[in-house]
């Protein structure tokens, strides 16, 4: 790795650059199906996709799985609404062969479940963001401070690559000074 004084290393640990990852010809949407079991399509890379991460996460036995809100309201709404489909400002179903939108929350954005009627739970949300599989909220915290909190965080992992640029560069520059 080259890095002159002045120049920060911004794609240094970049895997999947975003002009790679569009260019896939990701799943559109598909009518939901309680419960149904797809496969991942074989042009696709399936540690960027919704289900890689909830099952490397184990998220259905994480300490986080219970923690999701149950709607009073609104599943025949859920029901129609396909997976895949986030054109909505409110309901967006994931598809579970395709990347995640980030998780925001806050602003009215709701994130429903690939294949089940109901929201995404905290474990899969935290899942979405590339924490590791250990990582979890504590029980006491109410529901809407955990979604708050995996909202306001950077993905794990283009935290951790940030990070490991900063040091690279700065351990860099301090030789370099000297």
């Amino acid at each position: 790795m080259e890095i002159d004084d002045f120049t920060f290393p911004w794609e240094e640990y970049i895997l999947y650059p975003q002009n790679q990852v569009f260019a896939y010809s990701w799943n559109k949407t598909e009518p939901f199906k309680e419960n149904s079991i797809t496969y991942c399509p074989d042009n696709i890379p399936q540690e960027l996709t919704v289900e890689y991460w909830f099952i490397k996460n184990n998220v259905l036995n994480h300490p986080n799985s219970k923690h999701y809100f149950h709607p009073r309201a609104g599943i025949t709404k859920f029901l129609t609404i396909a997976e895949g489909d986030d054109s909505k400002k409110s309901f967006k179903r994931l598809h579970r062969w395709r990347y995640s939108p980030t998780a925001c929350y806050g602003n009215n954005e709701v994130h429903l479940h690939p294949y089940k009627v109901r929201r995404i739970s905290v474990s899969e949300a935290l899942a979405i963001q590339s924490l590791p599989a250990n990582f979890s909220l504590p029980e006491n915290m109410s529901l809407t401070n955990m979604f708050k909190t995996v909202g306001n965080g950077v993905p794990y992992l283009a935290g951790k690559a940030l990070a490991q640029s900063i040091l690279d560069f700065l351990y860099i520059k301090k030789f370099s000074d000297s």
